[in-house]
């Protein structure tokens, strides 16, 4: 997750670049939230005995993954003009 959402979060941030429009920075945003939310959970599962607020539960975990998978296809889903 905090992989695909930092790739996610480059896309809207470089079209916010050539465009100049702030709804793509609000969608990079999201995307560095999640990527974040995904490092936080990486580190609870190091076995270097991680805070307890680290740990994952899996329904939180499918939603944030389907919410990186949603803003993936908005990010990516072709504009009609």
């Amino acid at each position: 997750m905090a992989g695909v959402s930092c790739v996610n979060a480059a896309i809207p941030l470089g079209v916010y670049l050539r465009l100049r429009d702030p709804r793509f920075v609000v969608l990079g945003a999201a995307n560095a939230a999640l990527a974040t939310l995904g490092a936080v959970w990486t580190w609870g599962q190091l076995p270097i005995s991680p805070p307890g607020w680290t740990s994952v539960d899996e329904p939180i975990l499918a939603l944030a993954l389907l919410v990186t998978a949603l803003f993936l296809v908005a990010t990516l889903w072709p504009r009609h003009a």
